[in-house]
């Protein structure tokens, strides 16, 4: 169904979902709680659309890619580092992904 996206992951002990829909637009949950939601005509996947603070953690950055279809990255911004913590069409890096199993463990 092109009119609705999910995507869910796991980021130390937290349970992250982005959905979109083509008329409510994206939101994003942390632990099932509504975080920020955004209504976009076209992102290009070089904004953030919703952020949202994670204690002791950083900013979760959501940057949205659409034009046909609806793709999604996630960041987690500190102070010192904006690393790509999750993609639904880029890679994410080797190290940063043994930092987020390391924060998942």
């Amino acid at each position: 169904d092109t009119m609705y996206s999910e995507w869910k992951f796991q980021l130390a002990q937290h349970e992250i979902r982005i959905t979109n829909n083509w008329l409510t637009g994206l939101k994003l949950y942390v632990d099932g709680k509504l975080k920020g939601k955004n209504r976009f005509p076209i992102a290009l996947g070089t904004h953030t659309f919703i952020k949202t603070e994670l204690e002791n953690l950083g900013t979760l950055e959501v940057i949205p890619f659409a034009v046909f279809t609806v793709e999604v990255s996630v960041k987690l911004t500190t102070e010192t580092e904006s690393l790509l913590v999750y993609s639904s069409h880029e890679r994410v890096s080797l190290s940063t992904q043994r930092y987020i199993n390391q924060l998942n463990s």
